[in-house]
């Protein structure tokens, strides 16, 4: 199953994503396109559902201790 995730436009055409994403480094920039992508693969394993609502949370990678 794969998914289409929508961009929200204002009533005065500007977007609140275009201009948060804008604002981003090169590195968030990546992830955020990555994972937008995994979810219109279907890939919803870092989504947390409440109420019909589905929030991506993003996992940390984990480190060795001792390492």
């Amino acid at each position: 199953m794969t998914y289409q995730v929508k961009e929200l436009l204002l009533p005065d055409g500007s977007s609140p994503y275009a201009r948060w994403f804008s604002a981003l480094d090169p590195m968030a920039t990546a992830k955020v396109t990555i994972a937008a992508a995994r979810i219109e693969q279907g890939n919803l394993s870092n989504v947390e559902w409440f109420r019909g609502i589905g929030e991506y949370k993003r996992r940390k990678a984990e480190t060795k201790k001792g390492a």
